[in-house]
C-alpha cells in the first residue's frame, strides 16, 4: 500500500475528492495518511513540504512554475521536456465530463440540443483578472453580456450551474486569469460542453491543445476592437456562425496526447518505483528556497508595476 499525504494546497482543498487522488485510487493501491507518508503531493500555498524527506510531487492548477530544486517530480501546465515532469493541463483531468462528446459526430448532439437564443455570457469569481474584466466592459458596449458569476453580476446573483447557464448563449468570454504558454484551464472546455464559441485569451500556443479554428482567440487579433468586429460578424450572420461551430474541437477531430490516461499511469509507475528519499536536501534545498524567495519578490515588484511574473514553487 502506497501512503500519500497532501500538503500546501488551497484553503478548503479536500484530498479525498482530488482528481489526481481519485485517479490513483483507480489504478494503484494508495491511501491517505497523516504521518510517515511514502510520497508528498504539494502545491503552491505553503512550505510544509520542506519538512519531509520522502519524494515530493508538485501539482498545480494555477499558473505557477515547478521548482525542481524543491520537488522530485511535477505535474503542471508548462511545456517542459524532463523525465520527472508531465504536462497535465487542468481541462484534461475533468473526468466528470464525457470526453467522447468532444469529437464529431457526437459533439453535433451537444450543438443541436442547445439552440442559441442569447448573445454572450461571462462567469467569473476573480476581480483581479483585469484583462478579462476590461474586455467584458468593451464587448458590453456592443450588446449586453450576461454575467452569472460574482464579478460584474447582472443577472440577479450567481447562477447555481455554470454549464446550464451557458447553454443558450452563442459566445462565452473564456479568458484565463493570466497569459502564459501552456496555461489552459477548464474555461475553454466549459464552452465546448455548452455548445458555444469560446472568446479566449490566455496561452499563446493554445493551438497545441485545441483547433484554433474553433476558438476566437484574442491573441490572433491586433486589438480588442478587431476581435469585437469579428464577434459582431458571427453574431449577425447565422450561416457564418453555424460554419464556425462545424469546426472540430481538436485538429483532425482527434484527441491530443493529454487525454491519454496511460501517460499519467506510466508517470506514476516511474514515481512509485523510483527512489524512496527526496533529492531536495542540503545545498540543493537551500538554493531552491533562495530562488523561490527571489521569484516571489520579483513577482510582487512586477505586479505593482503592472506587469506579470509567476513564481517558481
Amino acid at each position: 500500500m502506497i501512503k500519500i499525504k497532501y500538503v500546501d494546497h488551497y484553503r478548503g482543498f479536500v484530498p479525498e475528492t482530488d482528481r489526481i487522488y481519485t485517479f490513483l485510487q483507480k489504478h494503484f493501491m494508495v491511501r491517505l495518511v497523516d504521518q510517515d507518508p511514502d510520497f508528498i503531493i504539494f502545491s503552491s500555498w505553503g512550505d510544509k513540504h520542506l519538512m519531509y524527506d520522502c519524494p515530493k510531487i508538485f501539482y498545480t492548477g494555477e499558473n505557477h512554475r515547478p521548482n525542481f530544486l524543491l520537488c522530485d517530480y511535477a505535474l503542471g501546465f508548462d511545456f517542459i521536456d524532463r523525465t520527472n515532469y508531465l504536462r497535465v493541463p487542468l481541462y484534461s483531468i475533468l473526468w466528470y465530463y464525457d470526453f467522447s462528446k468532444l469529437l464529431f459526430p457526437a459533439h453535433q448532439e451537444i450543438i443541436q440540443a442547445n439552440p442559441k437564443s442569447k448573445f454572450c455570457c461571462f462567469i467569473s469569481s476573480n476581480w483581479g483578472a483585469k484583462v478579462r474584466n476590461d474586455f467584458f466592459q468593451k464587448l458590453s458596449q456592443y450588446q449586453q453580456v450576461d454575467s452569472g458569476g460574482t464579478v460584474l453580476n447582472n443577472v440577479g446573483g450567481p447562477v447555481p450551474n455554470k454549464i446550464d447557464f451557458m447553454k443558450p448563449y452563442k459566445f462565452c468570454i473564456a479568458y484565463e486569469n493570466s497569459s502564459y504558454p501552456g496555461y489552459v484551464t477548464e474555461k475553454i472546455m466549459d464552452c465546448f460542453y455548452a455548445g458555444c464559441i469560446p472568446i479566449y485569451w490566455g496561452s499563446p500556443n493554445v493551438y497545441r491543445d485545441f483547433n484554433p479554428n474553433r476558438i476566437l482567440n484574442r491573441l490572433d487579433f491586433n486589438s480588442d476592437k478587431e476581435l469585437i468586429e469579428r464577434i459582431k460578424e458571427l453574431n449577425e450572420n447565422t450561416e457564418a456562425y453555424q460554419e464556425f461551430l462545424k469546426q472540430p474541437i481538436f485538429s483532425n477531430n482527434q484527441f491530443t496526447e493529454y487525454f491519454d490516461e496511460n501517460r499519467l499511469i506510466q508517470f506514476f509507475e516511474r514515481i512509485f518505483s523510483g527512489p524512496k528519499k527526496t533529492s531536495s536536501k542540503g545545498v540543493r534545498k537551500v538554493f531552491g528556497q533562495t530562488i523561490r524567495n527571489f521569484k516571489k519578490m520579483e513577482s510582487r515588484v512586477k505586479n505593482k508595476l503592472g506587469g506579470f511574473e509567476r513564481v517558481w514553487y
